[in-house]
C-alpha cells in the first residue's frame, strides 16, 4: 500500500476550502482518489478532521471539489484560444482537439473526462458528471452566441454543448476499432461532429497542435 509523503503546505491567507482542496489533490497524486481518506487529507492540510468536515460534508464532496476546480482552471486556461477562433467550426474543433490532447498528457485533466462508472469507483455520484456538463455548457455558451449565425437552425445551445462533451468523453473512454492520428481525428470530427452543429463550413485551420508540441504524428484515441 502506498503511503503519502508529506508535501509543501500552501501559504496561509488563502481561502480555507482552496487549501483543503490543494491537500486533497496532493493525496490523490500520491495514492489515488480511491485510496485517499479524510484522515489523509486533514493530515496533509495540517488541520483537524472536524475542521475538514466543517468545510466538506464528506469525502465525495472533497473529490467533487477537486475535479470541478480542475475543470474551471482548465477552461479558464484555454478560453483565450477558443474565443480567438474566427468561426464556430474552428472553435469547436480547437476545443475538442485541445481537450483530448491535453487529457492524454495530463492526469489531472484526464480525471475530468471519465465515465460515470469510473466516477463511482472514487465514491462519486453522477451529480459531479452533471456539474461538469453544466460547466462546459456555460463555457461554450458565449462561443455559440458570438457565432450564432453559424449554428444549425433550431439547435439548442445546451444540447449542442452536451453533444460536444459526449463526443470528448466517448473518444477518451471508449476504445474504438481504430487509433487515429492527429490528422485522422481532425478529419473524423470535421465529417461527423461539425455537421450536427454548424450550418456553415469551417475555415478548417488543420489539426490543433498539442500544448507544448509542434509534432503532427502523435496518435490520438
Amino acid at each position: 500500500m502506498k503511503s503519502i509523503r508529506s508535501g509543501t503546505r500552501p501559504p496561509t491567507g488563502r481561502d480555507p476550502a482552496d487549501s483543503l482542496l490543494d491537500a486533497a489533490e496532493f493525496c490523490f497524486d500520491q495514492i489515488g482518489p480511491a485510496a485517499t481518506t479524510m484522515d489523509d487529507i486533514a493530515r496533509q492540510a495540517g488541520v483537524s478532521r472536524a475542521t475538514l468536515y466543517r468545510t466538506f460534508a464528506n469525502r465525495e464532496a472533497v473529490v467533487s471539489g477537486v475535479i470541478l476546480r480542475a475543470a474551471r482552471r482548465y477552461l479558464d486556461r484555454i478560453r483565450p484560444r477558443i474565443v480567438a477562433e474566427p468561426d464556430l467550426g474552428s472553435a469547436v474543433l480547437t476545443f475538442v482537439e485541445t481537450t483530448i490532447q491535453t487529457a492524454t498528457q495530463d492526469n489531472s485533466i484526464a480525471a475530468l473526462f471519465v465515465s460515470d462508472d469510473r466516477l463511482a469507483d472514487t465514491g462519486l455520484s453522477t451529480e459531479t458528471s452533471v456539474a461538469l456538463f453544466e460547466l462546459v455548457t456555460e463555457f461554450l455558451r458565449p462561443v455559440f452566441t458570438a457565432h450564432w449565425t453559424d449554428l444549425l437552425p433550431g439547435t439548442s445551445v445546451d444540447d449542442a454543448a452536451e453533444w460536444i462533451l459526449r463526443t470528448i468523453l466517448s473518444l477518451l473512454t471508449v476504445r474504438g476499432p481504430k487509433r487515429r492520428s492527429r490528422d485522422g481525428l481532425h478529419d473524423y470530427l470535421v465529417h461527423y461532429l461539425l455537421p450536427a452543429l454548424a450550418s456553415t463550413g469551417t475555415a478548417d485551420p488543420g489539426p490543433t497542435p498539442p500544448p507544448g508540441d509542434n509534432s503532427a504524428s502523435d496518435p490520438c484515441t
